[in-house]
């Protein structure tokens, strides 16, 4: 991990006593650490590689927030929605950390914010 990463987890597990309870490496691109907040979950994304989103969003802005997550229960019908109300995909859909599908919807018609919409697991039939 970099120092980065390092000082960030540190600092959300030492300052706040919040731990780091899971890092995934997505495709070889990204570390994605999870921080679990009651039903929430803070992600610390580290990219591994020069390009992509999120390379390009530490390149340009530096650390701090690079998006916000929705989980919703059907992704098509809400990113059906987003569209028709002016919003533009930015990736996806496509399979995210934890296997989930996601997309990633631009964030400048949104308030300046990049939304990341993810589909709820899909309760299976128990007979």
């Amino acid at each position: 991990m970099s120092k980065i990463y390092t000082r960030r987890r540190a600092a959300f597990e030492n300052a706040i006593g919040l731990p780091l309870e899971e890092v995934e490496n997505y495709k070889e691109m990204l570390n994605i650490g999870f921080v679990p907040v009651g039903s929430i979950d803070i992600e610390f994304l580290e990219p591994t590689t020069s390009e992509g989103l999120n390379a390009d969003f530490l390149k340009d802005n530096g650390e701090g927030v690079h998006h916000i997550a929705f989980e919703v229960e059907d992704l098509d019908a809400a990113v059906a929605n987003a569209v028709r109300n002016g919003v533009q995909v930015l990736l996806g859909p496509t399979e995210g950390a934890r296997g989930k599908r996601i997309v990633f919807l631009d964030g400048i018609s949104l308030g300046g914010t990049i939304v990341e919409l993810l589909e709820s697991p899909q309760p299976t039939d128990q007979q």
